[in-house]
């Protein structure tokens, strides 16, 4: 075989369609058949011994080719005539030649086993080699043959014939490559492929890539997002690009899962774009999630998801006013009533510049304006203004994004107020000695609103009650005459009241000396067993007494004397009497004057 190899390129292309016509020949009998099962239609002719229609197993192999060393082989290589080469019916099919996955049966792995098999220095091979194991070294997992139907103008070549498609697994070549000279051992498949380039295409066909005739969806962006103020103004549109990414015509639909998001159009053929438009409406602050689906018949349908992001509006600034209303009160032509104050306070967000404006003349605001928190001072003008009742506002403002606030104020204007005291003076008698002088009442009546009102005196005699008190009333003076010489004493009530002149009561309490008078007597008691009483007596001269003035019983030690006239000297004497009715000797005399 190696001298046919150095034959001329024309000879060498005759050769190689005669190994591919060998090897379609071995598949002729089934459509589909492993190493292990296929019957080969091959005939081979080596020193004149022809095996044919045999069944090729891993054991068979073995069987019909014993191994020898590549020592042997070296005799053998002197006396080895060339193939012989069959032709086959033309336009028979092509074989491509892949590595099988799926078998991973060894070669010669019979139950007979085959003689020794080396994997270094030597390489076994059939005895009788042939085109299949002309390169068999140690057991390799095998490749398979798949036969596809080609035209033989494919290949550059005709044949005679027809076969079906089936597959046969071959050996690789053995791992290291051959050991010894140039025609020691078997060649492998590929150093065979490279001295037959006919036999490289079948193991490596060159594959013709697939061109689908379908339609594709591209879209572009792949996805979009929009981003709004919630309540704000609708988000700038986006739009969404189709393209067939495919061959055909691309006739599309597009739909949306989001009521906020509207479509421009919703189909088209070949290229298009659609707009999308996102309306924030009443949605809330937050995430919206959306999709676009494009679908086409014969293509997939395509997704495009649509993100709105809603965010909170920015809170603006908002006017507090405490209190929330103001009134004065005042007396017609009287004094203008206490200063007030509106305090003003920021219960937003962002910065705050204030105004404040009044609708009343009588009415000044201090200060007109500011920023932030603040406070307003109101004044409140009397003036000529009417008795009633007089309304007025502050009106707050902030710019055209806040809400003013209106503070009412009210203005009352009441009559001039007036105290009267009725009576305006008060008179009082009393006795020396004597029990003090009933009590006297004045009527204290307020007119022009109301007034407040307080009571004094000047006098520690005189009291007033009640002592304060607001609109009409009753006052109660008493006197009290103890310690009082004899003779006329003088006080005054006064009633003073805001904005009121003060009213003023005379009081005059008189002290008369007593019409008749009285003496008080005393003694040392009497320690007798059988005392019965005493005796009082009493004489206008000294020792001119006559009948008692008073006869006491027990052991009572004093007697008050009265009915005594003023002008006149009275003398007194005291004795004792027992339970007999003895008495005893007069007291020493005492006497006193009433004047």
């Amino acid at each position: 075989m190696r001298q046919v190899m150095h034959q001329p390129i024309s000879l060498l292309q005759i050769i190689s369609f005669g190994c591919v016509t060998v090897l379609l020949t071995l598949f002729q009998p089934h459509p589909t058949v492993s190493a292990q099962q296929m019957i080969g239609a091959t005939t081979h002719e080596t020193g004149g011994a022809v095996t044919q229609g045999r069944r090729i197993g891993s054991s068979d192999l073995s069987n019909l080719y014993p191994m020898k060393s590549l020592e042997t082989k070296d005799v053998q290589t002197s006396t080895q005539k060339s193939h012989r080469l069959i032709r086959k019916p033309q336009n028979a099919p092509i074989a491509s030649i892949e590595r099988s996955t799926a078998d991973s049966t060894l070669l010669g792995s019979s139950s007979t086993p085959a003689q020794s098999l080396q994997t270094n220095s030597t390489t076994s091979q059939p005895k009788e080699p042939s085109l299949l194991n002309r390169s068999v070294g140690v057991a390799a997992p095998l490749s398979t043959i798949t036969v596809t139907p080609l035209s033989a103008t494919a290949m550059q070549f005709n044949a005679a014939g027809t076969a079906t498609t089936g597959t046969m697994p071959l050996s690789p070549a053995a791992a290291g490559g051959s050991s010894g000279s140039g025609n020691a051992g078997g060649r492998s498949m590929s150093r065979l492929a490279s001295e037959m380039p006919g036999l490289a295409q079948l193991i490596s066909p060159t594959s013709t890539p697939v061109v689908s005739i379908n339609p594709a969806i591209g879209a572009s962006p792949t996805s979009l997002s929009f981003t709004a103020q919630q309540g704000g103004s609708t988000p700038t549109v986006q739009t969404l690009s189709i393209s067939n990414t495919s061959g055909g015509t691309l006739s599309w639909t597009a739909s949306n899962s989001a009521q906020w998001l509207t479509l421009s159009t919703t189909g088209g053929t070949g290229n298009g774009i659609i707009t999308l438009t996102a309306t924030t409406g009443t949605l809330t602050a937050g995430t919206y999630n959306g999709a676009i689906t494009l679908t086409a018949s014969g293509a997939s349908s395509m997704t495009v998801p649509v993100i709105f992001t809603i965010t909170a509006a920015p809170v603006p600034p908002a006017i507090g006013a405490s209190p929330t209303a103001l009134s004065f009160t005042a007396a017609q032509g009287g004094t203008n009533p206490a200063n007030q104050a509106i305090t003003i306070s920021n219960t937003g967000g962002g910065t705050l510049s204030w105004s404040a404006s009044e609708n009343a003349a009588w009415l000044t605001l201090s200060p007109a304006s500011g920023s932030g928190a603040g406070t307003v001072t109101l004044s409140a003008a009397t003036g000529t203004l009417a008795t009633g009742s007089h309304s007025g506002a502050v009106t707050l403002s902030g710019g055209s994004s806040v809400t003013p606030v209106t503070v009412p104020v009210t203005f009352t204007i009441t009559a001039t107020p007036n105290i009267t005291l009725n009576p305006s003076s008060l008179t009082y008698a009393a006795t020396e000695g004597a029990a003090n002088p009933a009590n006297q009442t004045v009527s204290l009546t307020t007119t022009g609103g109301t007034s407040s009102w307080a009571v004094s005196d000047d006098v520690s005699w005189l009291a007033v009650s009640p002592a304060s008190g607001s609109n009409s009333n009753t006052l109660t003076a008493s006197v009290n005459t103890t310690g009082l010489a004899v003779g006329p004493h003088t006080g005054t009530i006064t009633v003073s009241a805001a904005g009121v002149s003060s009213k003023t009561v005379a009081v005059t309490l008189t002290v008369n000396a007593p019409a008749t008078s009285s003496a008080d007597l005393t003694w040392n008691a009497n320690t007798e067993s059988d005392l019965a009483g005493y005796k009082v007596y009493r004489a206008t001269a000294s020792g001119t007494y006559g009948v008692p003035v008073a006869t006491l019983t027990g052991n009572v030690t004093n007697y008050v004397a009265t009915g005594l006239q003023v002008g006149t000297t009275y003398f007194f004497v005291v004795t004792a009497y027992d339970t007999n009715g003895n008495e005893s000797s007069a007291s020493n005399e005492v006497s006193k004057s009433i004047f």
